[in-house]
């Protein structure tokens, strides 16, 4: 009973300074899901105060409800971090199960009631919090401006153990109870409520006040991005998409992986917006620039130059390669066009490798000499600097 009001009060103190030191500053996904998260955390553990009174055949299945929300929005705020949604149905669901489980296996006489689907529920929560960490720190450990987010890269490590190590001990809590009973001397000595209590305050500490720079961090990012990405298409501004294609380059030298610069320029822009009008002319743009993102592939980034004008950076193609990417760029806008009802399109692309002792500056170049190419050879057209200049399959 004390560790359960000490655990009620360390969360509503851990509650009120991080919705007062982080969320309110920041207004970041990941803290506002963290912040409910902890709300969750402070109230569960009050009901479970109500035990042994008259009020324990309501209290302690809400209590149990309210512990899968806790875990829940725990997982919410690591997949906010990857800029993946959440379903609140889904946790919804999930607490009304654990809940009407409780209310069928007699509360009011059975503290343990339905704590079996609670247990399982909760470590796979923690489980996927975890993954969704680990998935975060590797790809921070690896991007070329790591060192401007140590801290940030820090906490996403510890969170990845805590949340690893709070799966597992759920895990095995579930399989003892259902193995062992929560009567057994076994369950008790190792994952009974005085040994999960503390587990839950250590971490709880730990963790809120690491993850505190997770939550400036995302906000960051998101400030980050506003003032990188064109306005209008979405892609990469000018200065962002050459500060990219700098560390790719860079990255080359390392690894060994080829990189191909390409210059795209829209056929003929100034005739749609003359005819059809900029409202018009700025939805081109936009779909050339969606279908730019959806065919990147990994490692790979797009940027708008001005204008009509638009550069890609390409990993791992040589020549024939970069025809068919930019063949499958030509289908996905063709698409894109036809779905939006706006005019047909066509696109003039320059291509160029990355050599030894290049500069991006260097290769942007002779990719934009290799696009007017394209241009006088017709449009519509691939040429690759330094290969035969033939038109792509699309032309």
């Amino acid at each position: 009973m004390t560790l359960r009001i000490t655990l009620g009060i360390v969360s509503f103190v851990v509650l009120a300074l991080f919705w007062a030191g982080v969320y309110r500053p920041t207004r970041s996904a990941f803290a506002g899901w963290w912040t409910v998260s902890l709300l969750w955390s402070t109230a569960s553990p009050v009901l479970f105060l109500l035990d042994g009174t008259r009020w324990q055949a309501i209290a302690n299945p809400l209590a149990s409800g309210m512990a899968v929300c806790a875990a829940f929005s725990m997982w919410f705020a690591t997949r906010s971090l990857r800029g993946r949604s959440s379903s609140i149905r889904v946790m919804a669901l999930a607490a009304v199960v654990v809940t009407a489980l409780a209310f069928l296996d007699s509360p009011a006489t059975n503290t343990w009631a339905g704590n079996g689907l609670l247990f399982a529920v909760m470590s796979t929560c923690f489980g996927l919090g975890a993954w969704d960490m680990w998935v975060v720190w590797r790809d921070r450990r690896f991007r070329p401006d790591r060192r401007n987010d140590q801290e940030a890269l820090v906490a996403s490590f510890v969170s990845g153990v805590a949340a690893s190590l709070l799966s597992a001990f759920y895990a095995v809590r579930a399989v003892l109870f259902v193995a062992w009973g929560p009567e057994s001397p076994l369950f008790n000595a190792v994952a009974g409520s005085g040994t999960t209590t503390i587990v839950l305050q250590v971490c709880l500490v730990a963790v809120t006040f690491t993850v505190s720079a997770l939550g400036y961090d995302q906000r960051t990012q998101e400030l980050r991005r506003q003032v990188a990405h064109d306005d209008l298409t979405h892609v990469l501004g000018r200065s962002a998409w050459m500060d990219g294609a700098r560390a790719l380059v860079d990255n080359r030298v390392r690894s060994g992986d080829s990189v191909a610069i390409v210059v795209a320029d829209i056929d003929h822009f100034k005739a749609i917006n003359d005819s059809r009008g900029h409202a018009v002319g700025d939805a081109v743009l936009l779909a050339f620039g969606t279908a730019m993102a959806d065919v990147l592939r990994r490692g790979e980034i797009a940027g708008r130059l001005g204008g009509e004008e638009f550069a890609l950076a390409l990993i791992g193609v040589d020549a024939e390669g970069a025809r068919r990417r930019m063949d499958e760029l030509n289908d996905r806008l063709t698409w894109l066009l036809r779905t939006d009802r706006l005019p047909a399109t066509t696109v003039s692309y320059g291509v160029s490798h990355v050599r030894e002792r290049d500069t991006v500056e260097s290769v942007v170049e002779r990719a934009d000499a290799a696009m007017y190419r394209a241009k006088q050879a017709g449009r519509d057209t691939v040429v690759v600097d330094g290969a035969d200049e033939r038109p792509s399959a699309s032309a």
